[in-house]
């Protein structure tokens, strides 16, 4: 039972499919077959399911005994790595792109005079796919919003993000001195798409609130909402810190009572922690 085999099952198990494993392992489609075979031949039982690609019960209990074992040699090398002063070591940090142009940039630069040996890989996803990534692996952290409430993370509250009322420069409502949910019930409104976690967040604060706002756009992009917003076509709700002071096309205001976003960052629980893991997120903790 090697780990190779080992790592073409578990690849076709998450993978759902033997081509792609394949593309996981980095391996043909034949050669993962044969390595599944393999396995079954030495356990005497079947494994997968050819007509599903899904585990059988005895394949279930391989797959979680032989994804700890992955794991645990996966963490035993990045350890013995660390005793090695010269090496050039890899941080691989999942965010999303909103963090990743508007919070992370000074960060990276700092972590990068730190260490400068270590290769920081950046994958920008949502924040549902960096949670699986993280348990899978993929990913050493994930910058996402919380709560996640996933049983394999560790959850870092990091900081919070204050979401603003967002309207082109001219928009009559910039000067109002007193400003509800009301005063914008005649408003084409440009919402986060619902599927994200923000979205989702602020439909469910309108929802508490008796707000039914005229919803002429859904986009799970601040940058798209924000270009929209500055055409005239509508205003929206976004978090501060997407909106540069320097832009002249939008203005912003506060909104009392709206939800604050918090953003933290996940990591799989029980691995061994790098130094490089645990520079990063020491700088983390500082942003705002």
């Amino acid at each position: 039972m090697t780990l190779d085999a080992l790592r073409s099952l578990c690849a076709v198990v998450e993978a759902g499919s033997f081509r792609g494993a394949a593309a996981r392992v980095h391996r043909s489609q034949p050669a993962v077959s044969q390595q599944v075979k393999g396995l079954e031949n030495e356990v005497g039982h079947q494994l997968i399911d050819r007509g599903t690609c899904r585990p059988t019960p005895v394949g279930e209990v391989l797959y979680a005994r032989a994804r700890n074992i992955l794991r645990a040699v996966e963490d035993l090398a990045r350890e013995l790595r660390e005793f090695d002063e010269t090496a050039v070591g890899e941080l691989r940090v999942g965010t999303s792109d909103t963090t990743a142009m508007y919070t992370l940039p000074p960060y990276v630069r700092r972590f990068a005079e730190l260490m400068p040996r270590i290769h920081l890989v950046l994958t920008n996803r949502h924040s549902a796919e960096l949670a699986r990534q993280a348990r899978q692996g993929e990913i050493d952290l994930g910058i996402v919003t919380l709560p996640l409430g996933d049983p394999e993370l560790e959850e870092h509250r990091l900081f919070e993000e204050e979401l603003r009322l967002v309207m082109p420069r001219g928009h009559t409502l910039k000067h109002k001195r007193r400003l509800g949910l009301a005063d914008l019930a005649d408003q084409p409104m440009l919402l986060l798409d619902e599927h994200t976690r923000t979205g989702g967040l602020l439909r469910r604060h309108f929802q508490a609130e008796g707000f039914e706002p005229r919803t002429v756009l859904d986009s799970g992009s601040f940058e798209v909402i924000k270009r929209y917003i500055a055409e005239g076509v509508g205003i929206s709700f976004l978090p501060a810190s997407v909106v540069s002071p320097d832009d002249r096309r939008l203005a912003t205001r506060p909104l009392a009572g709206l939800p604050r976003v918090t953003i933290g960052a996940v990591r799989r629980k029980g691995v061994y922690r790098t130094r490089a893991e645990e520079a990063f997120l020491d700088l983390l903790r500082g942003a705002p």
